[in-house]
């Protein structure tokens, strides 16, 4: 989401080895004045035309000058990502050199939380030199630490060039919203094997009987599991790396996921971290399943924003899963039992659901009664893996770098 306003302030000052300049110069003229010596008065003279040249050159570089930002279309929190600032000279004669460029970047607290934004700057880039009617760009570095909404802006450009006895400075209202995604993890070699047991919910329909694991309609790049019989040696010849032949799956798998983000009414910090875990971890799972193309994915959120998606397995379905999952925020109350109606609802009786929970005490093993009301439809947790962040279970098949 992009809000600029072009509104621009500008001002100028005395650097702090201009101050001495001036005051040499005034104990010059001083001196001058005082025992009536044309040298010193001379002296003085020149002493003035640096100063004023100074003034003038800053002046008319911030004048003729303007700058952009630019931030890329992927943001995950725990990843260091380059923010591009490209600036534009409109002088048809003279470049501008030495042009430091700020910017502020902080997160944007909801609206209970009323807290001012402060535009002191955090990040910066040096333009070291941009020609007459020319550009330039450079690019800073920064990490996010958690996921959310972050503001990037104002912009604060500054130059000391050439003498750098006064620094010209003007404040850019050049504001940018940017969505931070969940912190992605590691899955270790324990979430495959959690996938194809019996523990993780899916459901599956038979369409062809291809040769080996179906038809065969495309090379790639070989993966960690791969069999060594779909190998195409002469292309991996070729290319100078494995490339494997590609087929089409026999089966199409729905996934059933559900994410309970529930917390006490009153949270600690260990509760919140256990949030930031799940979250992570069912950002990290879409991720992968997304990049594997694993047959369709039915996802269900039981938050404060709870809510139910199912489509193919791909780049746009996870795409728009992390968007969600940047903004959710956990709830005191319990949406477990509609998550799992809208996970189960038009699929078979059979399908089983996988549950990434922040609650530390798992339902009684004869089922979800205390958490269904009186009515809803039940299911056994015979059909149920539940997979609580905190435990030994979830640390064998993931991995969280804490921020």
């Amino acid at each position: 989401m992009l809000n600029r306003r072009t509104a621009v302030r500008r001002r100028v000052t005395v650097c702090r080895e201009g101050v001495y300049y001036i005051l040499v110069l005034i104990f010059i003229i001083g001196g001058a004045t005082a025992r009536d010596l044309n040298l010193l008065f001379i002296l003085a003279g020149m002493m003035v035309g640096p100063l004023l040249f100074n003034w003038r050159f800053v002046v008319q570089t911030l004048r003729n000058v303007s700058v952009s930002r630019r931030l890329p279309d992927r943001i995950f929190a725990g990843e260091p990502f380059r923010v591009e600032i490209r600036g534009q000279n409109d002088r048809r004669r003279l470049g501008c050199w030495m042009l430091a460029v700020e910017d502020c970047v902080q997160p944007e607290r909801p609206a209970r939380e009323s807290s001012k934004l402060s535009s002191k700057p955090n990040a910066g880039v040096i333009l070291g030199h941009i020609g007459a009617g020319g550009s330039g760009a450079a690019a800073y570095q920064v990490t996010l630490p958690r996921r959310g909404r972050y503001r990037f802006g104002p912009l604060w450009v500054s130059t000391r060039f050439p003498m750098g006895l006064v620094k010209g400075a003007m404040r850019c209202r050049q504001y940018e919203r940017a969505v931070a995604w969940p912190r992605l993890g590691r899955l270790l070699p324990g979430w495959r094997e959690l996938l194809t047991s019996r523990h993780l919910g899916h459901h599956t329909e038979h369409h062809q009987q291809g040769p080996m694991d179906g038809d065969y309609f495309s090379l790639r790049e070989w993966r960690s599991g791969d069999s060594k019989r779909w190998i195409h040696w002469r292309t991996s010849a070729r290319l100078g790396t494995l490339a494997v032949r590609q087929f089409e799956q026999q089966q199409d798998e729905t996934l059933a996921l559900v994410l309970d983000l529930w917390t006490p009414a009153k949270p600690r910090d260990e509760d919140l971290q256990r949030v930031e875990v799940a979250v992570s971890l069912a950002a990290t799972l879409v991720d992968e399943l997304a990049r594997r193309g694993h047959g369709r994915l039915s996802f269900a959120l039981a938050a404060r924003q709870p809510g139910h998606w199912e489509a193919t397995a791909g780049p746009l379905f996870a795409r728009q899963m992390f968007e969600r999952l940047a903004m959710v925020e956990a709830a005191s109350d319990n949406h477990l039992a509609e998550a799992f109606s809208a996970v189960t609802a038009g699929n078979s009786t059979g399908i089983r659901v996988t549950v990434i929970s922040t609650r530390s005490n798992r339902p009684a093993s004869g089922g979800l009664d205390g958490l269904f009301p009186p009515g809803q439809r039940r299911r056994s947790l015979a059909d149920v893996v539940w997979l609580d962040v905190g435990t030994d279970e979830a640390r064998r098949v993931f991995a969280w770098d804490e921020p």
